[in-house]
């Protein structure tokens, strides 16, 4: 008999997911406390101690282990129950999906996760041999969305006006700047006041974002955004977004991985900004460079609209208020 494995993802609200690895004959125990478990889950919902995957030497049950919030296999209570392909359970109301995989198929997760940090890595040497502001920023861009698979993106700098400017985008159109793009403005604002990234592997149900009428109305799944930072200071954000599609398939989650990749992208440029001088310089050659008229009404009208709603949080911003930790 082929040994057995399996996956169980975490699917959070806020926050990316996250998979652990469960190996032929292997029983591990789940819960928030770091010294009684060996899957941590660091959500409120979750007791210190909250359940238990159990070999059996066929397979896996799940059983809870009193905590307060229960532990459900598609609904019902986990009490020495056996856990089948593709089930969905619930820690309390943490999400997760339990999936048997074989062992060559963890082989080939791991080597996906080499490989797209190498990816990573070299993207990073590329962008810091970059000397031209615009160009850094589209290329920034376009290897975010490449590698989070994202469906579109921005990128915005505070000005020396504490204004917020869009330098580059993919993805948008002029149209989608009206009222019901609040959404990733909630997730924009977080970022500016907080200095933390913001990832939303389901928006439609984060209590910070549901509220947001374009999290509805126009299919926001997942989002993510990112701080740039310089010498101390919030200079800007990197932000992208997935999509429901027209036959309500949720976009692929933002996983820890993708993260981790997202926010050394996001650092690897702070450090080329703020080398090039842009706090300043980046207003002059940035002024004189040629785009498209259709782009540049667009960025002109994001930048504005974000002005809007964010002018408060940005107003300091330029003046050199230190980054939170």
């Amino acid at each position: 008999t082929l040994p057995m494995a399996a996956k169980l993802t975490l699917y959070p609200a806020r926050g990316a997911s996250r998979h652990y690895i469960l190996h032929d004959g292997e029983t591990r125990q789940a819960g928030r406390d770091p010294a009684s478990n060996d899957f941590v889950f660091d959500d409120p919902r979750v007791s210190g101690s909250h359940a238990r995957l159990e070999w059996t030497g066929r397979g896996w049950t799940l059983r809870d282990l009193g905590s307060k919030n229960g532990t459900f296999i598609t609904g019902s209570p986990a009490a020495g129950t056996p856990l089948t392909d593709e089930d969905w359970v619930s820690f309390g109301g943490l999400l997760a999906r339990f999936e048997l995989v074989s062992e060559e198929e963890i082989a080939a997760l791991e080597s996906d996760r080499a490989r797209r940090l190498q990816t990573s890595v070299e993207i990073q040497q590329e962008l810091a041999e970059e000397r031209d502001p615009r160009v850094l920023l589209q290329r920034l861009l376009r290897s975010v969305l490449s590698v989070t698979g994202a469906d579109r993106g921005f990128v915005l700098l505070v000005g020396l006006d504490g204004e917020l400017e869009a330098e580059v985008a993919s993805g948008f159109s002029t149209g989608s700047l009206g009222e019901r793009f609040e959404g990733s403005f909630g997730a924009i604002e977080h970022v500016l006041q907080t200095g933390r990234s913001v990832v939303a592997t389901d928006a439609a149900n984060d209590a910070f974002l549901a509220r947001r009428p374009s999290v509805l109305e126009l299919g926001i799944a997942t989002l993510a955004c990112v701080p740039l930072s310089a010498e101390g200071r919030r200079i800007g954000l990197i932000y992208v977004d997935g999509r429901r599609s027209d036959e309500g398939k949720t976009a692929g989650a933002f996983t820890d991985l993708d993260l981790e990749i997202l926010e050394a992208l996001a650092a690897n440029v702070s450090v080329v900004l703020s080398t090039l001088r842009l706090d300043r310089e980046i207003r002059e050659i940035l002024g004189g460079s040629a785009n498209a008229p259709e782009e540049r009404k667009f960025l002109d009208v994001l930048g504005r609209r974000v002005s809007e709603i964010a002018r408060s949080t940005t107003a300091g911003l330029s003046r050199g208020s230190p980054t939170s930790s």
